[in-house]
């Protein structure tokens, strides 16, 4: 009788064979012994069985050794002076073991839930690509992120899945969250007019993606043409615009009688302007409220807050820049919150300018878009009061709401314990990088449904570069190194030697340069 299953493995890359544990095989894990080829952690192995194949994950690799089993047997053989090694055959009893996670199992092309435990003796293989595309439901026309390194598989993800219901971006400092910000930028702004292209906007507190806009040097590829780089510093917010809910954030912190009586004299200008006097700023408000007749106390107490707000040389009569030129599709605009100091500053921008992008998308005005916040945890805290925390709300309602209408958000973040628990869950899909802090990975687990104590075990383990993914995007939690990256680098991403020699190099010119003059 011909062995059809010998046949169809014949050509397959055999790994080991199913063992029989104390408590495996089950539906949950297995392990199996190695013949001839290496297996690694994070690895993606297959069980061809008659109910279908089995597609499993190696999430642990252990050796053993029947004689070095019993310590105290150990030990006396090595006191009579002769090492055990020289006494028995010790390197023909040597085995590696590797443990298995049940993925799912494949029966007539569709996966299904692992019911029945593999058998002990099956034969274990390295699971194809096409397997993997199908349970990870890949999508060629998607965005490449990077590979599984020990399967060689591409992690190419579907625009939709990965960004409509929300993306967070999360790891330690110094991990790679903005290094695979910038490879999904890549991604969205090399991607053809027929696929769909969407609108990216980044506030970015440490010109982290400034790199973008500049020219590229030789072996890079040059984004500047896609990219608008907008300077905090420059930034102005035109008050006659603001919108009743986010002068209500700003305005937080007075009372219901100094709110009433500003929001009184914010109307009767309003009512000015569409008269035809023209759009105002806040030395209009401040010269209104000095002239009016209202009680001494609140008229210095909203005094005083107006002139706090116009000393921030952030308010004006028109928004600059307009916010029709920030949402583009195919193209990426950088807001560089660098210049800026103050973080209520920081988050009154935030607050105004997603606020106006939500409503034009909302109307159909602008293209649909993805908001990426750095430093996340800076202008959406968790457990912060109103007036401390002035974008916050807007990026609630943006992750509850804003996926109806093509409004995409991606969060980023080193300390995901100080970001807002309401916006963090509703990031259908998370990036996790190297997080070591049990208070952050607590919050993650809380927030995130997808994950599982094995997947939260290894987190901590992982390299710079490496990445898990779980959520919408791919249904089953996924480890993945991030691909290189093909803009310029981040002028953050230097090392120490590197940015001292630049300072030691610039500082020489320049003195050159003053000598010469003199």
């Amino acid at each position: 009788m011909i062995d059809v299953c010998g046949l169809m493995n014949a050509n397959e890359d055999y790994l080991g064979i199913v063992i029989s544990t104390p408590d495996s095989p089950n539906t949950e894990r297995f392990c199996f012994v190695l013949t001839s080829k290496e297996v690694r952690k994070g690895q993606f192995v297959k069980i061809n069985s008659p109910e279908g194949t089995i597609l499993s994950l190696v999430v642990s690799i252990y050796k053993t050794n029947k004689y070095f089993e019993r310590a105290d047997s150990v030990k006396e053989f090595e006191l009579r002076g002769t090492s055990i090694l020289e006494q028995f055959p010790t390197s023909e009893w040597e085995y590696t073991v590797a443990e298995a996670k049940l993925l799912s199992i494949f029966s007539e092309e569709k996966a299904k839930r692992v019911y029945v435990p593999p058998m002990p003796g099956s034969k274990v293989y390295s699971a194809d690509n096409s397997l993997l595309e199908s349970f990870y439901q890949m999508d060629k026309n998607g965005l490449y992120l990077g590979d599984v390194e020990a399967n060689n598989l591409p992690v190419i993800l579907n625009m939709t899945k990965l960004l409509k219901k929300h993306l967070a971006i999360l790891s330690i400092s110094g991990a790679g969250k903005s290094y695979c910000a910038s490879v999904l930028f890549e991604e969205l702004l090399d991607r053809k007019k027929d696929l769909g292209r969407i609108a990216c906007v980044v506030f970015d507190p440490h010109g982290e993606y400034t790199s973008f806009a500049e020219p590229a040097e030789k072996g890079y590829t040059d984004y500047s043409s896609k990219t608008v780089l907008i300077k905090g510093s420059n930034i102005r917010i035109g008050v006659s615009n603001l919108s009743p809910r986010v002068i209500s954030i700003i305005a937080s912190s007075l009372s219901t009688v100094q709110r009433r009586t500003f929001d009184k004299t914010f109307l009767k200008l309003k009512e000015e302007m569409h008269d035809g006097s023209g759009p105002f700023d806040l030395k209009d408000l401040i010269k209104e409220i000095k002239d009016s007749k209202i009680q001494e106390n609140t008229k210095e107490a909203l005094l005083s807050w107006l002139e706090e707000l116009d000393a921030m040389h952030l308010f004006s009569k028109t928004d600059s820049p307009g916010l029709s030129n920030i949402a583009q599709a195919g193209k990426l605009t950088v807001v560089d919150l660098s210049d800026i100091i103050d973080v209520r500053k920081k988050q009154m921008i935030l607050c105004y300018f997603s606020q106006e992008l939500f409503s034009l998308r909302c109307k159909g005005k602008i293209p649909p878009f993805l908001l990426i916040i750095e430093e996340s945890h800076q202008f959406c805290p968790e457990k912060t009061k109103e007036e401390n925390a002035i974008s916050r709300s807007i990026i609630r309602t943006i992750a509850r709401e804003g996926r109806k209408f093509g409004a995409c958000l991606c969060l980023i973040s080193q300390r995901p314990v100080q970001l807002d628990t309401t916006a963090l869950s509703q990031c259908n899909t998370k990036i996790i990088l190297r997080i070591t802090n049990p208070y952050d990975l607590k919050h993650i687990a809380q927030s995130a449904e997808a994950i599982d104590q094995i997947s939260m075990d290894m987190i901590t383990s992982l390299h710079v570069g490496e990445a898990l993914l779980i959520g919408e995007a791919v249904g089953y939690p996924l480890f993945f190194k991030v691909r290189k990256r093909r803009s310029m680098p981040s002028k953050h991403e230097q090392t120490l030697e590197e940015a001292a020699i630049k300072f030691e190099k610039n500082k020489l010119e320049s003195d050159n340069e003053a000598h010469s003059f003199l």
